[in-house]
């Protein structure tokens, strides 16, 4: 099947409407949970290499095998949104990470750590390319980029959310309370879905499928046979922000509370300020997206991230570690809602789900050697020593977009296989 009822499309509403800002804002609450989820171990590293006497190492791949396990969800839960609508895998995967949060705070070693957190990585990774795929759908073809960087900022606030709750209730009530604060919020917003509507693109692909008697089925070759290079580019942009962000965030508590001596207390409040700054920088990415396009933008964040991430090795100074960590944050993660959400545009609405998940398993397959990598790096050497490999994949990065990734701003989506803009 190529192009079908192209005509019969209707136009995307040009401006927001209370749907698609009611998909938005709940993407936005179930990312910011989930986020929280997914750092609450880089948070509590330190202490758990205390508490059970493990290595650096260790950890590294207890976050390394959990994320291969996790590109389960990655994988399976946005191609079933293309077989059954976005909404059911939606609220599927945030009832799921609910629900392991709470039992990997009875984790007794690392072996039980690295079974549950496994297990709750499958639910985890499901939720962010369903949620991206829905806001991508969502919202109007003018401030796409911009709505996805405000979804992106999700992530900022979910860490800051996670740090801020850390420097509260480890000292109170230990590492352990912090999974268990996990599960209350993740059900809310369970219910807040329950309001949120199908993807009307979906609706209407199923639909004309349907006056065509034809039905939606799960072809995973699809994607790699009809959009190659876009599969590549996809690809790419995923493991090049992912290597960098996975390593950055999973070893820098670490980098700054022991190897730079600034205690768990600093660190957390280091974090929280840069995460809260990083809010503002997506936004404004996003916006600068939509105006001039990603191809520009992109680079110009992720090329001064990549030399500040060298620099931050060679610092010991406290006050020289915190505005160029906030900087370097800043930079790094800027780019990520508007960079990571423009895979979603590459790929028409009936295989959107099957491309994305099988483009983020790739990425996010390699880019999970980071945690790995800098943790055999950190325990033969230092944390400081594996920083430039995260410089060379961002500058990558700014490559790509530079000189091989088309644009899509201001591009409308297309529907069918076969269709062009």
């Amino acid at each position: 099947m190529s192009v079908i009822a192209r005509a019969s499309t209707p136009a995307v509403a040009k401006t927001w409407s209370r749907e698609s800002i009611a998909v938005l804002a709940v993407c936005i609450l179930g990312l910011v949970l989930d986020v929280y989820e997914q750092t609450v171990m880089q948070i509590v590293t330190p202490i758990l290499i205390r508490e059970w006497a493990i290595t650096p190492a260790t950890i590294g791949n207890v976050t390394t095998i959990g994320r291969w396990v996790g590109m389960i969800g990655i994988f399976v839960f946005p191609a079933l949104a293309d077989l059954y609508g976005r909404k059911p895998l939606l609220i599927s995967s945030i009832v799921g990470y609910s629900v392991f949060s709470g039992l990997t705070g009875f984790a007794a070693g690392w072996v039980t750590l690295l079974i549950f957190t496994s297990i709750n990585r499958v639910a985890l990774s499901g939720e962010v390319p369903v949620g991206n795929i829905m806001v991508t759908e969502a919202a109007p073809t003018r401030w796409r980029a911009t709505a996805l960087a405000v979804l992106g900022s999700s992530f900022p606030l979910g860490y800051m959310f996670c740090t801020l709750a850390a420097s509260v209730v480890v000292p109170a009530y230990g590492w352990r309370a912090l999974y268990f604060l996990g599960i209350l919020p993740a059900l809310l917003v369970v219910w807040i879905r329950i309001g949120v509507k199908e993807s009307p693109r979906y609706q209407r692909v199923t639909a004309a499928m349907v006056k065509q008697g034809l039905r939606q089925r799960l072809d995973l070759l699809s994607p790699v046979r009809s959009y190659p290079r876009e599969m590549l580019i996809a690809s790419l942009v995923y493991f090049f922000y992912l290597f960098t962000w996975i390593g950055w965030s999973a070893w820098i508590p670490q980098f700054l509370a022991t190897e730079k001596k600034l205690g768990f207390e600093t660190t957390v409040g280091y974090l929280s300020l840069w995460m809260l700054a990083a809010i503002f920088a997506y936004w404004i990415c996003g916006w600068l997206s939509d105006q001039f396009g990603r191809r520009l933008i992109i680079p110009a964040f992720a090329a001064p991230a990549a030399a500040l991430i060298g620099v931050m090795g060679f610092l010991n100074d406290p006050d020289q570690l915190f505005w160029t960590g906030l900087a370097t944050n800043v930079l790094i993660l800027g780019s990520f809602g508007s960079g990571i959400g423009y895979t979603g545009e590459l790929f028409p609405t009936q295989i959107r789900g099957t491309a994305v998940g099988a483009a983020y398993t790739f990425g996010v397959a390699a880019a999970s050697l980071a945690p790995a990598i800098l943790g055999w790096i950190a325990t033969a050497h230092s944390v400081a020593a594996g920083l430039p490999l995260l410089a060379l994949s961002f500058l990558a990065l700014a490559l790509l977009f530079l000189f091989a990734a088309p644009e899509t701003a201001r591009h409308e989506l297309t529907d069918f296989v076969g269709e062009t803009r």
